[in-house]
């Protein structure tokens, strides 16, 4: 069993967490996608806007919520991929090892 402080300074601890209560749970999935998509897009290199930084804690208390309260949070990026990826439905297929399977 990890402590928590493995937790605490491990990112790729913190999103396996993440990823199997968005697995484990269609309501933490549906929530998830939902303020993903209240989060506004914004060009490269500005700065994130206070409407945004605001969606984001509150989506970031929600993951805390879910898989405990050492999880650090997303940072605007990863939520902007996490965006482009789940509500876009933008997957980068010429690196999919699947992307044969979906010629369908």
């Amino acid at each position: 069993m990890q402590s928590s402080s493995t937790f605490t300074n491990d990112p790729h601890t913190h999103l396996r967490a993440l990823y199997r209560s968005l697995l484990e749970s269609e309501d933490h999935f549906h929530e998830f996608k939902h303020l993903l998509s209240m989060y506004p897009t914004y060009v490269a290199g500005a700065m994130e806007g206070a409407e945004a930084a605001a969606v984001r804690e509150q989506l970031n208390e929600r993951i805390r919520d879910w898989v405990g309260a050492e999880f650090e949070g997303l940072t605007a990026m990863q939520l902007l991929l996490w965006r482009s990826i789940v509500v876009e439905e933008r997957f980068n297929l010429a690196l999919s090892p699947w992307k044969e399977a979906n010629n369908y």
